[in-house]
């Protein structure tokens, strides 16, 4: 049964996530339960559904950075994070929203718009992975991928109230 969550409501308003998978992640899904049902292990990530931020390249989705130019780019093959990811038995069902080439420290693109924080949604949940973090914090998506360099996942995570770390 899922968790109650006030936020849920709002994940339209929130426009964190800009690519949904749920046929791909609904059938990744069915096959994770088979494979527990059958004794198998996956992974350390075995049947956890998540999203990662939509500058990794996830195939047969958009990657666009923001940019209205890479609007119609779909990328061809999984980021090598996104391997991992999969490998480990994850299930990757959205893409999330960046700023235009992740250079700013809000959520806002011309290409999908403005990500807001949920704790309010006058405010911003912060830039690069201000996407990963505003739909973590809704409980829309139990773990997030992201990137980080100069406070990508660390500032939206404080802005949104949630933990993220830069390995």
């Amino acid at each position: 049964r899922p968790v109650y969550c006030p936020m849920l409501q709002d994940l339209p308003t929130l426009n964190a996530i800009v690519a949904l998978d749920a046929d791909r992640a609904r059938a990744r899904a069915r096959e994770a339960d088979a494979a527990i049902a059958r004794g198998a292990s996956w992974g350390t990530l075995h049947g956890v559904p998540m999203t990662v931020k939509e500058a990794f390249d996830v195939a047969g989705l958009p990657t666009t950075w923001g940019v209205p130019a890479l609007r119609d780019n779909v990328a061809g093959a999984n980021a090598v994070a996104v391997d991992a990811l999969l490998d480990a038995g994850a299930i990757v069902f959205g893409k999330t929203n960046v700023p235009q080439l992740m250079v700013w420290h809000e959520c806002d693109n011309p290409v999908y718009g403005r990500s807001n924080n949920p704790w309010n949604l006058e405010r911003t949940c912060g830039g690069s992975t201000g996407g990963e973090a505003a739909i973590v914090a809704a409980r829309g998506s139990p773990l997030g991928l992201g990137n980080d360099l100069g406070g990508s996942i660390r500032i939206p995570s404080h802005f949104c109230g949630i933990h993220g770390f830069k390995r």
